[in-house]
């Protein structure tokens, strides 16, 4: 089967250039041959790309692959002088100097030719073995994703729930070393969906890596106090056709599928993806909540059955044109649409201190949210005639629609309708973003970085509230209570890096400076909330190789997280019938100051990372909630003051056997919140762990299973707790069609553990909430790949700064 798939793509590389293939003056035209292997092993590499270029005007003339003994053969080439490139995903390229195809040579036989596994993956890699599904380098760590052997069942938030530095919770919100203040880039650029939902929308099968940048360098935007989760997608360079198609069901009616094709011909490379995916999360929720106004306290508990259910698709497209062999050109486009739906049927129990009586009533809740979204992205990179001289131009524009909805309807035992609220949101938002980047080397260990970019925002959004009216049993618009706001932010920065190498240590040192527009004008205000600011972002990165496979690693940044627009909104916006928000626009941003230090051991079967890390973060900012009305809360948004972290994070990954793979992750800290609120001083301080271990094993050529679960301890927040909560899951893989075709049967939550549970409390209320999804989750998904699409395992390295787009 593998020699049929070598011979079908070949012969579609032949067809292609075969009416420029034809010989002048030579019977049956020219040829060359030869084998391709692998330097170490001397085994043989499937699937080698093999072109051949004109010598004079390095345009290419024919190309083909190897097939399964690593056998290639070019045919009917014109008479003249050529070169020839040899490479493999991976491998460092080979050149093979000119050839003369003439009457008297009209043959070449290459002999073996041995590909040396490439040395160089990134420009500052920490050399560690290529079966570890982790990499360190001196500014990220970098998570093989296409290596997992369920990846293809997946979305990226339940890939990251076995991440290190990465925790999720029962609903698939992400936090990144205890933050939900983080960013989310796609291929190093920035996407039009908010972190957590660009998370849940990407199908883990067209990802090859996820970077975790916790201290990026001043070359990244400083947004996010907890980092950058940075989503590397597939790219295949291979000349020909290739795809990737997965297909995916499992119980309580999820259902999906994604596919990915990539043809390149020459110097052009053209791609077409799309995604859908429908995945409902059907549970339970309980809750309890005690309000107190003068001296009466209204109690309320409610629980029954819930359901989420998260859906949506879109498609992607684009072209990467090697213009020259120093410039690039690339393009692409993604739209789709993405929702959110929630309903459920509580049964409520309200009762008054001291009045002696209670209300039993049903609620049925329903809520939307959802988006068209549309990006469009380029590039254009210069290379200059010195190796690392560059000059990369960028622009990014995203546009987003959405809506929004709450509907709560409050029905006596009788099924009358004794209240209800509808609240709507509606309005478009966009972003434009330019930058200009600039590389250079400075002799042969130090180089120098600088650039200057722009991001330009604007946001409209129209809130109303319609009250049930019992007389007219109808909602009824309320337009006391609704508004409009309009939102607009500019930003430009400059940013200068110095980097290099003496000796043994490796250091990176950077400053960014930004200037910062925001206006926010809203119909129930007649101020205009405006601000202009300066911030300067330091960043320092340090690298020492010890003896042996042993490398130090230390950093330090400064970062910021601007609060999101409805944060800032100065109105009451009715969120169900029992909770309103309102936003604070003298909100100021929370600023972070990590310092990190690291030690990498490698060894042939085995790696052993720690690190240590700090950070410190100023007006740090919380959902706070009082007492609105009896019965209902507000919440806002306010800067409760400084919280600290100081912990460690270890990660060990061991080849126990050919046949075992280990890897345990931990992470121990130590967070304390020091908090001022009503001119009082308060300080809340909890010691968090958590572990993850996951188990593979080779239990026969084409069949692996995995075993893998997490616990996260508990943690404070300023007016409460998040319990603790584990989890394990189960998956068997096999391989089929000489590993064309994969079935992956995984079994996620087998013990039905993942409950979400929170406190929250006050001088004047207390407000208990807990939810479970329905569990065991079942699911089964297939994977086929087209003319061997997946990558290789040494895989492509992105830098991930936004070189090429998807």
């Amino acid at each position: 089967m593998k020699k049929m798939k070598g011979t079908i793509a070949g012969t579609v590389l032949k067809i292609f250039f075969a009416l420029n293939s034809y010989a002048d003056g030579i019977p049956d035209g020219g040829q060359v041959r030869g084998k391709v292997i692998d330097q170490k092993s001397n085994q043989p590499i499937e699937f080698a790309t093999v072109a051949l270029f004109n010598a004079i005007d390095s345009s290419l003339v024919t190309g083909t692959i190897t097939d399964q003994e690593g056998n290639f053969q070019a045919t009917k080439i014109k008479e003249g002088s050529y070169y020839v490139k040899v490479n493999f995903l991976g491998y460092e390229e080979l050149h093979y100097g000119e050839l003369v195809i003439d009457a008297d040579n009209p043959r070449h036989d290459l002999g073996k030719i041995s590909l040396e596994t490439s040395s160089q993956l990134l420009d500052e890699v920490v050399i560690v073995n290529e079966r570890n599904p982790v990499e360190f380098q001196i500014d990220k760590k970098v998570i093989s994703v296409g290596e997992q052997m369920t990846a293809a069942s997946l979305s990226a938030v339940e890939v990251l729930e076995n991440v290190p530095s990465i925790r999720v919770d029962v609903e698939g919100n992400v936090s990144l070393r205890g933050s939900t203040g983080f960013t989310v880039l796609i291929d190093g650029k920035p996407t039009v969906l908010d972190p957590s939902d660009v998370l849940r929308q990407t199908p883990a099968s067209t990802i090859e890596n996820i970077e975790i940048i916790t201290n990026p360098s001043s070359r990244y935007q400083p947004d996010g106090t907890g980092g950058i989760i940075n989503i590397i997608t597939k790219k295949n360079r291979m000349l020909g056709l290739q795809g990737l198609f997965n297909l995916k069901t499992s119980t309580f009616g999820e259902y999906g599928g994604d596919f990915l094709l990539n043809y390149r011909k020459g110097n052009a490379n053209v791609y077409i993806g799309g995604d859908y995916r429908h995945s409902p999360y059907p549970g339970q929720t309980f809750s309890e909540r005690r309000t107190t106004l003068g001296d009466t306290t209204t109690i309320i508990q409610a629980g029954g059955q819930t359901e989420w259910l998260r859906g949506g698709g879109g498609l992607r497209m684009g072209l990467d044109w090697d213009i020259s062999p120093r410039t690039n050109f690339s393009v692409g486009v993604r739209a789709g649409e993405f929702s959110g739906m929630g309903n459920s049927s509580l049964d409520y129990l309200t009762y008054r201190d001291p009045y002696d009586f209670e209300t039993r009533e049903l609620s049925l809740y329903e809520s939307g949210r959802g988006a068209l979204y549309y990006n469009l992205t380029g590039s254009l990179l210069q290379k200059f005639e010195q190796e690392g001289h560059e000059l990369m131009l960028q622009f990014n524009q995203r546009l987003r629609k959405g809506d929004e909805f709450s509907e709560t309807l409050l029905m006596d035992e009788n099924g009358s309708v004794n209240q209800g609220t509808r609240t709507t949101e509606k309005g478009p938002s966009g972003d434009l973003e330019a930058k200009l980047d600039y590389t250079r080397p400075l002799g042969e260990k130090h180089g120098l970085e600088a650039g200057f970019q722009l991001r330009n925002g604007t946001s409209e959004d129209a809130t109303e509230l319609y009250i049930f009216d019992l007389a007219e049993q109808d909602f009824v618009l309320h337009p006391e209570s609704s508004n409009n706001t309009n939102y607009r932010r500019n930003i430009y920065a400059l940013y200068g890096i110095f980097k290099g190498e003496s000796g043994n240590l490796g250091y990176q040192a950077g400053l960014r400076g930004e200037y910062t527009y925001r206006n926010i004008q809203a119909t129930e205000s007649l101020e205009d909330y405006t601000i202009e600011r300066y911030d300067f972002f330091p960043t320092l990165h340090l690298s020492y190789q010890l003896p042996g496979e042993n490398q130090l690693m230390a950093s330090y940044s400064r970062r910021i997280d601007r609060p999101r627009g409805w944060y800032l909104e100065p109105f009451i916006t009715w969120v169900d019938m029992y909770n309103v928000r309102r936003g604070n626009p003298a909100l100021e941003p929370e600023y972070i100051d990590a310092m990190e230090l690291g030690f990498i051991h490698s060894r042939d079967k085995s790696q052993l990372s720690l690190e240590a890390y700090y950070r410190i973060k100023h007006n740090k900012v919380e959902r706070t909630r009082e007492v609105y009305q009896e019965g209902i809360l507000l919440q806002t948004f306010t800067n409760v003051g400084t919280d600290y972290s100081l912990g460690m994070e270890a990660l060990y990954n061991i080849a126990l056997f050919p046949w075992w793979e280990l890897n345990l992750m931990a992470d121990v800290y130590d967070y304390r919140i020091d908090s001022e609120r009503d001119g009082s001083s308060y300080t809340y301080q909890s010691f968090n762990w958590g572990t993850r271990v996951n188990n593979t094993f080779n239990i026969a050529k084409r069949i692996r299973i995995q075993f893998d679960g997490n616990y996260n301890s508990a943690t404070v927040t300023t007016q409460g707790e998040d319990k603790a909560y584990y989890s394990f899951n189960a998956a068997v893989r096999s391989d089929f069609l000489d590993r064309s075709l994969s079935l992956v049967l995984q079994v996620r939550d087998v013990f039905s553990s993942m409950e979400r549970v929170s406190v929250t409390r006050d001088a004047d209320f207390y407000n208990y909430y807990s939810r479970s999804t329905r569990a065991p989750i079942i699911s089964l998904t297939a994977s086929y790949r087209l003319n061997n699409f997946k990558q290789s395992n040494r895989g492509d390295r992105s830098d991930g700064g936004g070189g090429e787009e998807f």
